[in-house]
């Protein structure tokens, strides 16, 4: 990406039109019982159009865009602070997680309550992105078939510079026991530096270490930083932990501190992002007590995230309160 301005996209992107009729309230929608075909949800003042309800997008947990779109309506209040402004980059499974997937980045058409930012990519192509809002622009986007959510990290007011940075620890080969035992070492070193560091689970495969900052620097000075840290993570556990990228080269026990991510452009699905992985999974925040206890990927799904929230709380309250004004 060269170039990133806001502007007004409804000459670009073509609006479409709500469907008219009745429509149901959100605390109507989640009683529903086993919905067939197509509604409207009325929800933050907006009409937003839910089709192809019974869809299975889990066959083997049979579990159907309707639960997905239930599970993402009853978090939005936990998750859209960590979405609300930022671009996106839609990942459309339209027919679920075992069949083809697609990026979409260019927003062709849209309602009008979708807001895009107007983005030129390295090649000089302007594309508009779609921008999250509401937990309407959230429900339209899921309903595209985007199960998992990846945000910029950065907002709109602040396009070049990011509001945190991120440590993403891939196992591949390596033990779930040694990812927990980075993630900690990760802890030590920001410790030592007087940064928060609040990791999740991946939902996938591995965790995340976030740093909250205040937005002052932009991604290329975030990504050297970024990769400093990784750096004295992996100089301090070699047997354990890397930086190597080449798989050839990394040996198996070892757990890939990748800073990569940090780049302008790059997405991680974001804390409570459904994933297109067996099993329902979610990308869960976590509490440092948490990780050395031993969580796992598993603990955490669209079935029982809400539960947890209700019974436990939510592990990252005081994430953006947490924000660091790096000093260079």
């Amino acid at each position: 990406m060269r170039k990133a301005t806001t502007s007004d996209q409804t000459k670009t992107v073509k609006r479409t039109r709500q469907r008219e009729g009745p429509a149901i309230t959100p605390e109507e929608f989640v009683t529903l019982r086993k919905p067939k075909g197509d509604l409207v949800l009325k929800i933050d003042r907006e009409r937003v159009s839910l089709t192809s309800l019974d869809r299975v997008y889990w066959p083997d947990e049979k579990l159907t865009k309707f639960d997905l779109l239930c599970y993402y309506l009853k978090v939005s209040p936990y998750l859209l602070p960590f979405l609300k402004d930022r671009p996106a980059i839609l990942q459309r499974y339209p027919r679920g997680i075992k069949a083809p997937m697609f990026f979409q980045q260019d927003l062709e058409s849209a309602p009008a309550f979708i807001k895009t930012v107007r983005l030129t990519n390295q090649e000089g192509r302007e594309l508009n992105y779609a921008v999250y809002t509401t937990t309407a622009s959230l429900l339209h986007f899921v309903n595209l078939g985007t199960i998992e959510q990846h945000p910029w990290h950065s907002t709109t007011r602040h396009l070049d510079k990011p509001d945190y940075l991120m440590l993403d620890l891939d196992p591949k080969a390596a033990p779930w026991q040694n990812v927990l035992e980075v993630a900690l070492r990760c802890r030590e070193v920001l410790d030592e530096l007087g940064l928060p560091g609040f990791p999740k689970t991946s939902g996938s495969c591995g965790i995340h270490v976030y740093v909250p900052l205040k937005p002052k620097y932009d991604y290329g000075r975030i990504a050297q930083i970024a990769f400093a840290l990784a750096s004295e993570v992996a100089r301090r556990a070699p047997q354990i932990a890397t930086t190597q990228r080449s798989l050839a080269k990394r040996q198996k026990q070892q757990v890939y501190v990748d800073a990569m991510q940090n780049a302008r452009g790059k997405t991680i699905a974001s804390i409570f992002s459904a994933r297109a992985k067996p099993g329902a999974t979610v990308s869960m925040p976590l509490t440092w007590k948490q990780v050395e206890k031993g969580v796992k990927i598993s603990d955490f799904t669209i079935k029982n995230v809400v539960g947890l929230l209700g019974k436990n709380g939510h592990a990252w309250g005081e994430f953006f309160g947490s924000a660091q004004l790096l000093k260079l």
